[in-house]
């Protein structure tokens, strides 16, 4: 059925599509334990509300690469350089998610030795929602930071022409019973996955102010914007953010940058060498890391204290709407478009893998 211009027709166990997931990539060569981590990034993305990093966008594509044997399916993530806290990893041209845990819990081991960890990577592939990884981090309780860098989609302010991708910054901050800060945020208005996850529900229009068609122009039409250019948050604020997320992501780490990374959805002859960055920092590392924990209650004790607008019922979180959807989807299933359900199912098929179980939606349990 139709919903806010969603065309919701079932919903998904979470437990269910990450087991689906994992049976799908392994069935397109990847490696079991490999197969599960790029499933429990998708997943947990669709679980966050986040169907633009999940199995509804990239399953289809990152089957299709895997097959094309232009991502590696057997990547082995080295570590090629380390020094004190700082390491390179090359990620073999493996899915980025493979590369991404192998590197942040390296960053993690090596804020344990020295207080903070630093690892960039290069000759990686898309590594789906920058949260994943902040998880990783705020387990080990530590403060957690990852950039990466994308294909060109976003022009600097003034051009006329892409040439950063919306490279997303995310950072985690765990506290003892107030939080986490969880902040993940593309450099742009919006990630361009969101427009695609659009269109392939149906969708026909966008909010203004989200992109520009490919000759500049603002545009509010699905596929204008598709062909055109995102644009960044804030103006020129969001350009030189991402400028910076590409300078961490791919200059430190040797990654392709700008025109030269190889795009997801087009070039089928090559890796992408995306490049990323993760940092952990042990709160500890300053003095007791229960007084940090302590003084994060406090300050998000009182931010939540701040009088609310009209209107408005409550201050939240960086995170914390993705992090109540979770739980809600958690119980109650994932809403899946119906034309998506049936596009991941006919995948499966083609791979022998059997299709997805799912629940009909009604009016009553959207």
């Amino acid at each position: 059925m139709d919903v806010n211009g969603h065309r919701y027709g079932y919903r998904i166990n979470g437990a269910e599509l990450r087991c689906f997931a994992a049976a799908v990539f392994e069935a397109a060569g990847l490696a079991p334990g490999h197969a599960v981590v790029v499933a429990d990034s998708l997943t947990q993305a669709e679980l966050r509300g986040q169907g633009s990093h999940g199995v509804s966008r990239l399953l289809d594509i990152y089957v299709k690469r895997l097959r094309l044997g232009v991502t590696n399916p057997r990547p082995c993530p080295v570590t090629v350089a380390q020094k004190g806290g700082t390491a390179l990893v090359d990620g073999d041209n493996g899915p980025g998610q493979v590369a991404g845990v192998y590197a942040m819990m390296l960053a993690i081991d090596l804020a344990h030795e020295y207080g903070v960890g630093c690892v960039a990577v290069r000759r990686s592939n898309h590594y789906g929602a920058a949260a994943f990884y902040l998880q990783q981090a705020l387990e080990a309780g530590m403060i957690g930071l990852t950039t990466t860098n994308a294909p060109p989609n976003m022009p600097p302010t003034g051009g006329r022409e892409p040439f950063l991708g919306t490279n997303p910054l995310a950072v985690a901050v765990p506290s003892a019973t107030q939080g986490p800060v969880l902040l993940d945020m593309a450099t742009s208005v919006v990630a361009k996955g969101k427009i695609q996850l659009m269109a392939k529900e149906g969708q026909q229009t966008i909010p203004p102010g989200w992109a520009l068609d490919a000759e500049g122009h603002p545009t509010t039409d699905v596929q204008a914007a598709l062909g055109g250019m995102m644009l960044p948050v804030g103006g020129h604020k969001g350009y030189g953010l991402a400028l910076v997320v590409e300078i961490l992501s791919a200059l430190v780490a040797g990654a392709a940058f700008g025109p030269h990374l190889g795009t997801l959805y087009a070039d089928f002859d090559r890796g992408q060498n995306v490049g990323h960055f993760f940092a952990a920092l042990d709160p500890g590392a300053f003095g007791p890391g229960e007084g940090f924990l302590a003084r994060m209650d406090a300050l998000l004790t009182e931010v939540r204290t701040v009088p609310t607008q009209a209107g408005v019922s409550e201050i939240l979180l960086p995170g914390e709407v993705e992090s109540r959807c979770q739980e809600r989807y958690a119980a109650e299933g994932i809403p899946f478009d119906q034309a998506v359900y049936e596009e991941v199912c006919g995948i499966a098929g083609e791979l022998g893998v059997p299709p997805l179980r799912a629940m009909a939606l009604d009016a009553n349990n959207i």
